[in-house]
């Protein structure tokens, strides 16, 4: 809306400035031949001979050519601002951290991605290492143990599939039950031998010098004693360790005869289990489900045989192309999410891209954000450049590198140049206007204290043209559109004028270039009916309509 107002502003200002050449232009022609009637308005003038320069008036802002709004646009889910160490106006360096949020996710999720490279590289290079001598040992023992696994799940199936005998089975059931009982016998019989009445003679020897060397020793120590009685406590003493020991080895024996006919029980009654279960299983027969299970661990044990053989087989032949090439896309893939993790740990914070300064900012630490929530805007001030609206009317007169002359509302009576950066391609609507939005630079503005978004008027010069032929653009016709002049008749010169068709270059709103049709000294014929004369530039152009309307006037247009 600002923009449209300085346009109809502008165009005012344009169409006043036309019309106050016109008047002059009729005012001072020493040479033109004028006649008025009742019908309108005739006057013949002389075509001239000079230079031309055509411009547009545009208004834009003022904006930094290095400006950026900055988010942390990699967030993968909503996050707490954890700092924000800036403030609007403060002045920034490039790698400065402006702020941040709590890394610890994306470090994790970079040593998961690091990880599998590591093994995909892995995997990669041994593919591509030539075997060992242990590489090939281990591939040949793995064969054999799975050429052994085959035979014995064979030899199980075989024997499942076998009748069994029953009567071998029953009698070994009967046999297995005699050395049972024969083992319990045996067990008896150790608990009751000689051993065991030794043990006990020695138990009773033991307990009788022990009672003698105590009543011994109670003497000596109440002094009651003679010396035939110590002497015969020290003998009793070595009695006594002696038929201890003599206990403590029939001991051991008698332990030792226990635990033997003890085990020999228990290994019988284990055989006895086996062999009645043999019995039940073989009186049963085989069952379906124990025939698939054999049948099961052989295909299994064939299966793992064939893996043996195929891996011994790329040991000598070495991967192919095509799991070299899947190898490698595999390190390729992994690599690129290290790259994208690594991309997302450092986007964790902001930093500066260039000096600057901050603008402003538009969250706070500890506010909750996400990849689209905008934290700050910098711009480098240094560096300032003019965006002029440019109305697609006018759009095709600008092209880059045109010479501007740019003044600022903030500045009055100051002046600045300047130049066309760029023409953009697309343009957006507005106030149903397709508007282009044109870069213009700024020189010689240093010292102002210019802010960022300060209205701007420039001039831009759209053509120049030098010893021209000239008319002025009010003697123009657009008829079936051709452009044409009326030109005095020079057979009949109280005759009406004669129609001259022309081709036109230059335009400043009052002059027109002629580049066909006219030669120098020629005169035209400006004609203009009584209603025409009363608005004698309603017509310049194509029609004054707005603020459009008033740069088409004064550029007119190659």
């Amino acid at each position: 809306m600002k923009t449209k107002i300085f346009r109809i502003i502008i165009g005012i200002v344009v169409v006043c400035a036309v019309l106050a050449a016109g008047v002059w232009f009729f005012q001072t022609r020493t040479t033109a031949q004028t006649t008025t009637d009742t019908s309108g308005f005739t006057q013949t003038v002389a075509v001239q001979q000079g230079d031309l320069n055509a411009s547009i008036s545009v208004v834009g802002e003022l904006d930094a050519t290095q400006s950026q709004d900055m988010a942390f646009d990699r967030l993968a889910n909503s996050s707490t601002l954890l700092t924000l160490s800036v403030a609007a106006g403060n002045k920034v360096q490039a790698g400065q951290i402006l702020a941040a949020v709590d890394p610890t996710p994306y470090q994790q999720a970079l040593d998961q991605a690091q990880s599998a490279l590591l093994e995909a590289q892995q995997n990669l290079e041994d593919l591509q290492t030539p075997p060992t001598e242990s590489d090939i040992a281990q591939a040949d023992l793995a064969i054999a143990k799975a050429k052994l696994d085959v035979e014995t799940a064979t030899a199980a199936l075989t024997d499942l599939q076998a009748a069994p005998d029953l009567t071998d089975l029953e009698t070994a059931v009967q046999s297995a039950s005699d050395n049972l009982d024969l083992a319990k016998l045996q067990d008896s019989l150790a608990q009751h031998d000689s051993i065991a009445a030794s043990e006990r003679d020695l138990q009773y020897a033991v307990n009788y010098h022990q009672r003698l060397v105590q009543q011994l020793q109670d003497l000596v120590a109440q002094h009651k004693a003679n010396l035939e009685q110590t002497d015969q406590l020290a003998e009793e003493q070595d009695t006594l360790a002696e038929v201890q020991a003599e206990l403590a080895q029939v001991q051991a024996q008698h332990r030792l005869a226990l635990q033997s006919s003890a085990a020999q029980v228990t290994a019988a009654e284990a055989e006895l289990a086996d062999a009645q279960d043999a019995l039940v299983e073989a009186r049963a027969g085989t069952s379906e489900l124990d025939l698939a299970k054999a049948q099961l661990t052989i295909q299994q044990a064939n299966v793992a045989l064939q893996a043996a053989e195929d891996a011994r087989t790329t040991l000598d032949e070495g991967a192919d192309e095509a799991t070299l090439a899947a190898a490698q896309a595999d390190v390729d893939k992994k690599q690129l999410a290290v790259s994208d993790a690594q991309a997302d740990l450092d986007a964790t914070q902001l930093v500066a891209p260039f000096d600057g300064t901050i603008l402003q900012t538009n969250a706070e630490a500890g506010d909750q954000i996400t990849a689209s929530s905008p934290i700050l805007t910098i711009a480098n001030l240094n560096n300032l450049q003019v965006v002029a609206s440019v109305d697609e009317t006018t759009i095709r007169q600008v092209e880059s590198g045109q010479p501007a002359s740019i003044t600022f509302d903030a500045f009055p009576g100051q002046t600045f140049r300047g130049q066309v950066l760029s023409v953009p391609l697309q343009g957006a609507l507005q106030g149903g206007v397709m508007v282009y939005e044109v870069p213009i630079s700024l020189e010689g503005a240093e010292k102002l204290s210019l802010l960022v978004g300060m209205t701007a008027n420039a001039e831009i010069q759209t053509g120049q043209a030098t010893d021209v032929l000239l008319v002025p653009t009010i003697a123009l016709q657009n008829i079936g559109g051709l452009t044409q002049v009326l030109v005095p008749n020079t057979a009949d010169p109280i005759g009406a004028s004669v129609s001259v068709p022309v081709e036109t270059g230059l335009s400043n709103g009052t002059y027109t270039e002629i580049t066909k049709g006219l030669n120098p000294g020629d005169r035209v014929v400006i004609e203009l009916s009584s209603t025409q004369a009363s608005n004698p530039f309603r017509n310049f152009g194509g029609g004054v309509g707005g603020a459009g309307g008033a740069v088409r006037f004064l550029t007119g247009g190659r």
